[in-house]
């Protein structure tokens, strides 16, 4: 399997580690599943360097592009494991979520090169154009990550208590290991 299969097969485990994480259920198969996902992201992410490297003598444009969604999937995959190994378990949830929000970026790829294409971005002769394909390597998971955020913050907000509650208190829970 090659490393665009890697991608895919981080796709397709994600909602079902979101869910398994988000309910606490199996965790074992989570903690397998998780592993699973970390490799396959790994696996993946060397297939993006290739097409950065590939596309970034002819379009850096694209390339930065590609490049921002390879930085930002490693970064938010990172923070994830990184949180989970401290036992952060909130923070791993609300990482985790970013990540695979990132890692649905070639999905969201083809949405915005149909609505930037249905908003006018074409060709005068309809034919899909350079700028298409170059605004929609930065929006396939910027968009997608700040509105993901948004909706992670706004749960942070919703949950202050009103004015007197601590703000800037850790909201992480910590579990030991039994000694």
């Amino acid at each position: 399997m090659g490393p665009p299969g890697w991608g895919l097969t981080a796709l397709v485990i994600g909602p079902m580690q979101l869910w398994l994480g988000l309910t606490q259920r199996h965790l074992r198969l989570h903690r397998f599943l998780g592993r699973t996902y970390l490799g396959a992201a790994i696996l993946g992410l060397s297939g993006a360097w290739y097409l950065i490297e590939k596309e970034l003598p002819g379009d850096w444009v694209f390339a930065g592009g590609l490049l921002g969604l390879a930085c930002a999937w490693t970064l938010t995959t990172g923070m994830g494991y990184l949180a989970i190994r401290r036992r952060r378990i909130p923070q791993h949830q609300e990482w985790m979520i970013r990540s695979y929000v990132v890692a649905s970026a070639f999905v969201f790829f083809r949405v915005f090169v149909d609505v930037l294409h249905a908003a006018g971005v074409h060709s005068p002769k309809g034919a899909q154009t350079a700028e298409e394909l170059k605004l929609a390597a930065w929006f396939c998971w910027s968009i997608p990550l700040l509105v993901a955020e948004v909706l992670i913050q706004w749960r942070h907000l919703r949950s202050v208590e009103g004015p007197g509650s601590e703000v800037g208190t850790p909201d992480h829970v910590t579990i030991r290991r039994p000694t």
